[in-house]
């Protein structure tokens, strides 16, 4: 995985400071993030802006709220318990389908980790390849990978599911063939008992993906436009200086701000997930026309009821303006 952290000089982003003329001076602005779980490294990029000071340059108060089991962060942040949050691609479409009032406004992810795990004595890289194995996936797995499965031809009736466990073993013991979950998490158990594992991403395999987008509600948007500017610029930079610094984030979140985490685990996890959340234009970039994708697939597949209007679903103003002037070749100061 040392190729996965490679190549995010790309993003270098970025960022040469997190405030402006509006940012300086006057009683912090507070502001409230509901984690869609609990603090660990897919979180780097808040916490990192929190270590690094980059909150305190841009004179935000910053309260990170780490989420858990029972607390579903597109509710927190649709019924205005905070400012500002992050929650699965696929929870916040249902939501707002559903008519809570959030809007999609970053990603964390620009790839979804999420992937079918092989090993090289059968190896799974393409849809082809999927025939004949057997495969460890959960049921929310089949309405997406299925259409894609037949659209290349391959009789899904020719794979064999098992349900997927919370840990890989299923792989590691060669129960199966494949197993579907996340490489910065059981990916990154796999790589650490020594094996060679080879990561195919559902985006790779045809299906367009984003994972953790950031959150807020339209009123938020329209009214607070410059503290939210100000805090996804110190968010942008914290992924930036967690991608180029995993050893040292491994150590913050094990000794400063995540509960029985090991810093080479986390390390490790931070290394896995740089390739995923850097992108040519910077961490935490949205496209619409992705999302538009994204939107149709969930109607095709029946997680979401009806098709949603794209603008107003996600926004990239913030964005525009949180990047506006600055160069994502240029190195981070």
């Amino acid at each position: 995985m040392a190729a996965v952290g490679a190549g995010t000089l790309t993003a270098a982003g970025i960022l040469a400071s997190c405030g402006g003329t509006s940012s300086a001076g006057g009683t912090p602005a507070q502001i409230t993030d509901q984690l869609g779980w609990l603090k660990i490294t897919q979180f780097s990029g808040f916490l990192a802006a929190d270590a690094q000071g980059y909150y305190q340059k841009a004179n935000i108060n910053a309260t990170v709220q780490p989420g858990g089991p029972n607390i579903i962060a597109s509710q927190v942040v649709g019924a205005g318990r905070a400012l500002v949050g992050d929650d699965d691609n696929t929870t916040t479409l249902q939501a707002i389908d559903k008519g809570t009032p959030v809007v999609i406004y970053g990603a964390i992810f620009q790839k979804s980790p999420y992937a079918v795990m092989s090993l090289p004595g059968a190896p799974i890289r393409t849809l082809q390849d999927f025939a004949g194995k057997t495969v460890a996936m959960t049921e929310a797995t089949k309405p997406q990978l299925f259409p894609l499965l037949q659209k290349a031809g391959v009789n899904p009736n020719t794979v064999k599911v098992v349900p997927a466990g919370p840990d890989p073993s299923q792989l590691a013991s060669h129960q199966v063939q494949g197993y579907f979950g996340y490489a910065t998490a059981q990916g990154v158990t796999l790589l650490q008992q020594g094996l060679p594992v080879i990561f195919t991403y559902l985006t790779d395999l045809g299906l367009p993906t984003y994972a953790n987008v950031l959150i807020t509600r339209q009123d938020v948007i329209d009214k607070q436009t410059d503290l939210l500017t100000r805090f996804l610029r110190c968010v942008a930079k914290g992924y930036w200086w967690s991608n180029q610094n995993p050893d040292q984030m491994g150590q913050l979140m094990a000794n400063k701000y995540g509960t029985g985490l090991k810093a080479d685990t986390e390390s490790a996890v931070a290394k896995a997930q740089a390739a995923l959340i850097d992108s040519p234009k910077g961490p935490l970039w949205v496209d619409t026309d992705r999302m538009s994708q994204i939107i149709a697939n969930g109607v095709a597949a029946g997680t979401i009821s009806k098709s949603l209007p794209t603008n107003q679903v996600v926004t990239t103003k913030i964005l525009e303006a949180a990047y506006k002037g600055w160069s994502v070749t240029d190195p981070i100061s």
